[in-house]
């Protein structure tokens, strides 16, 4: 039985950044486009659940087996953030978890052990590969025009009719000198010579991409879609004519639209190039760090594929709900870069334990007696028909209307970036929960009773020096 892609799943921040406005806060050379860039109640986790819930749309998670996270800019370093997506996803409990850290190839080669997890065991048919990055650029720096913030999912599956199917796979592995970041001493990425760290990358993307089809018996010319990662566009295309790939082959376009997303960019490229898929064709995906990884596939069901392309969000998909920030300040609040006191809160370890059904996989209750749904879970009684320990658990939607909501001006001990809307949201198919409001320009004007909203599950505080999450609303972005 095959293995490849069974379905995809992206994750767009809602604000864009103009490169205009770096070079304005600068006074550099502007470079064109614009870049994503995550609210400040985001990280590359919260992230990682919103790709994880686009893929895994019209997919029953109890069936997933894994999940592998690969990141550069993981929460903690002595922790396993994969287990608390699945836990956020609702995946089952025995199954297999990872991360993989530390290298802008960490996707790749997280897809190649799941190729080989799957192969290698029975009892696991399905992994869920989902990438994510929040770089943080230094300022005033060529970094800033770049980095940009979003995640990407793939889910590997050993079936029948898959929409793409994986052929092989190549790796290679390379010291290079540069970029890195140490872990204690760097706050921003650091590299001795630009220059040099292109050749490095040319070396290694271009070896594991040769080596792919040679030991494929294809030329450049058999590939219908080449996805591979990059940080320079004219770089970029300096390998798409070394590699001799028929024009529109090399997929360009995301750097000047969205910016460099690190370790998901080569899975947001595959993503864009599959949208109008060709009957069997090639299609290459490779990442690199410090050494590169190749992956080769085709198209195996195009009706399935492009069904993805309707039933998913995607990048495009996330992308037309995108909206331009209008001053590089609010850029530089969303990533903490000015030094001030930050109100911190308390955590409790009992608390996160007790509420992980409601807090974490949005779970809450329903009266087998009158079928009332509440929320949170902790219910015993109903508190419309009064019957006792009646209540059964039941999956929220994660959509909903505001039925009342206020606003709030002091929040975290602080009057910035206030005011905050705090709704009361009527849950689709029954149940009212209380939410803080994000992602919502001029409150005052645009909150409304009545208003549709989607939730989305974010950073909401650090207590303890512990990070602390829960669900949000949103204005409603197109989600499925």
């Amino acid at each position: 039985m095959p293995i490849g892609i069974k379905s995809y799943g992206a994750y767009l921040p809602r604000w864009l950044l103009g490169r205009e406005l770096i070079a304005k806060a600068w006074d550099f050379p502007s470079v064109p486009g614009t870049k994503a860039v995550a609210s400040g109640d985001e990280d590359s986790l919260t992230m990682a659940v919103e790709a994880g819930l686009d893929c895994l749309f019209g997919i029953d998670p109890k069936t997933v087996d894994g999940i592998f996270f690969a990141t550069t800019t993981q929460v903690y370093t002595e922790k396993d953030s994969a287990s608390l997506i699945a836990t956020v996803l609702d995946l089952r409990e025995d199954i297999l978890t990872a991360d993989f850290t530390d290298s802008i190839k960490s996707a790749t080669t997280a897809l190649t052990r799941a190729i080989d997890t799957i192969k290698a065991n029975k009892d696991i048919k399905s992994i869920l590969v989902v990438a994510s990055d929040t770089r943080e650029p230094e300022p005033s720096t060529m970094w800033e025009y770049g980095y940009a913030d979003g995640a990407a999912a793939l889910l590997i599956a050993e079936d029948d009719n898959l929409p793409l199917i994986i052929d092989d796979y190549y790796s290679v592995s390379a010291n290079v000198t540069g970029p890195w970041k140490r872990a204690e001493k760097d706050k921003f990425i650091r590299t001795f010579e630009v220059k040099m760290d292109n050749m490095f990358y040319i070396q290694n993307i271009t070896r594991v991409m040769n080596e792919i089809l040679k030991r494929n018996s294809l030329k450049a010319e058999d590939i219908g879609a080449a996805a591979y990662y990059y940080n320079n566009p004219r770089v970029q295309a300096r390998i798409a004519k070394m590699m001799k790939f028929p024009q529109g082959v090399a997929q360009n376009g995301l750097f000047f639209q969205l910016g460099d997303f690190g370790t998901p960019m080569a899975f947001m490229l595959l993503i864009s190039a599959v949208k109008r898929p060709k009957e069997d064709a090639n299609i290459i995906l490779a990442g690199f760090g410090d050494g590169a990884d190749a992956i080769l596939m085709h198209v195996g069901d195009k009706k399935a594929l492009r069904e993805l392309s309707k039933d998913h969000l995607g990048v495009a998909g996330h992308q037309k709900s995108m909206l331009p920030l209008k001053n590089y300040n609010k850029f530089i609040e969303f990533k903490e870069l000015l030094q001030k006191d930050r109100y911190t809160r308390k955590s409790s370890a009992v608390t996160i334990w007790r509420d992980t059904m409601s807090v974490y996989k949005w779970y809450g209750v329903k009266c087998k007696n009158c079928g009332t749904i509440q929320y949170p879970d902790l219910a015993r009684t109903c508190y419309v028909c009064r019957a006792d320990d009646q209540m059964e658990p039941i999956k929220l939607p994660l959509k909903g209307t505001i039925f009342t909501y206020t606003l709030d001006h002091l929040v975290g001990g602080t009057y910035m970036d206030t005011p905050v809307p705090r709704c009361v949201v009527d849950v689709d198919g029954g149940g009212r929960v209380l939410v803080n409001m994000t992602e919502i320009e001029k409150p005052e004007e645009n909150v409304k009773i009545g208003m549709r909203v989607e939730f989305t599950f974010r950073k909401e505080h650090e207590g303890a020096e512990f990070k602390n999450y829960y669900w949000k609303c949103r204005p409603e972005r197109g989600r499925i």
